[in-house]
């Protein structure tokens, strides 16, 4: 969260990770005119390789260096500086750092443990069924707290399907459902919705996927 309260531009900037946050900024600071470079081994790798390979493009175009890599160590420097050393061997040179590898739900201080609400050793977020129910009665959770899928609209998806099991009650189904779509904000944009080739493979359905390519530059929001 640092990065919002910089009071000046960094002159370089190193980001590390390929995530939606990580390519957002790298992308935003490079308009902004920082010289910025982004630490990864692929961009967007929860999407096809191919709108991550077109996003690369569109980096690279507006000046940001990107390094097919992992961070392995960092140094800091005398002024402020560091040196980043990536699996490759390589060594990046900035004067503000960005980590972007991730985010873990702060859960702290809330008081969960006193209601008896428990965590999820998986996501480290607040534990749900699949109706978004915690482990306390008449208690539920969705977003980010949980530590599932962290986008914009899938936090709002969860939200609406909490509240209507809270409210009506109902017993719609908020947890890992891979219709909700997911949008990078970058620009160009990058959405995804439902499974990628790779997933649909993955579950067995090699018999049954096919995939077919359309050009989006007609349409209302391209």
């Amino acid at each position: 969260e640092g990065i919002f309260s910089l009071d000046t531009l960094p002159e370089r900037l190193t980001v590390v990770g390929g995530g939606p946050v990580g390519c957002e900024l790298a992308q935003a600071f490079a308009r902004l005119g920082s010289s910025v470079t982004l630490v990864a081994p692929r961009l967007l790798p929860g999407h096809e390789p191919e709108a991550s390979d077109d996003l690369a493009a569109a980096l690279r175009a507006d000046g940001v260096a990107l390094v097919a890599a992992r961070a392995a160590a960092v140094e800091a420097r005398a002024g402020g500086g560091h040196a980043l050393t990536c699996s490759d061997g390589s060594v990046v040179e900035g004067t503000a750092l960005l980590s972007a590898v991730g985010r873990v739900p702060v859960t702290e201080g809330l008081g969960l443990s006193a209601l008896g609400v428990e965590l999820s050793a998986a996501t480290a977020g607040i534990a749900v069924d699949a109706k978004l129910r915690t482990t306390v009665k008449g208690v539920y959770a969705a977003g980010d707290c949980t530590g599932d899928q962290q986008y914009t609209h899938y936090a709002g998806f969860q939200g609406a399907i909490a509240a209507r099991n809270i409210l009506l009650p109902l017993s719609d189904q908020g947890v890992a459902t891979s219709r909700v779509p997911g949008c990078v904000f970058t620009s160009p944009e990058v959405a995804k919705v439902g499974l990628t080739e790779s997933e649909a493979r993955a579950e067995g359905k090699a018999g049954g996927v096919a995939v077919a390519y359309r050009r989006m530059g007609q349409g209302g929001r391209a």
